[in-house]
């Protein structure tokens, strides 16, 4: 993995080892890849997308 786990868990308030667990979880539910920089687009507009469109319902 590129990314900064322990940075992103501080920012988060959570263990590095729950980054790491969310992010592999990422991978085996969408197929995709949070740390290849093409697919990371592909989530990251899909996240922009959910949320402009309010979903779910909170």
């Amino acid at each position: 993995m590129h990314g900064n786990q322990a940075a992103a868990a501080r920012r988060l308030g959570v263990s590095t080892r729950t980054v790491t667990y969310r992010l592999e979880r990422i991978r085996r539910l969408t197929g995709f890849s949070p740390d290849e920089p093409t697919q990371r687009f592909t989530l990251e507009t899909a996240v922009l997308g959910a949320r402009l469109l309010d979903w779910p319902p909170a």
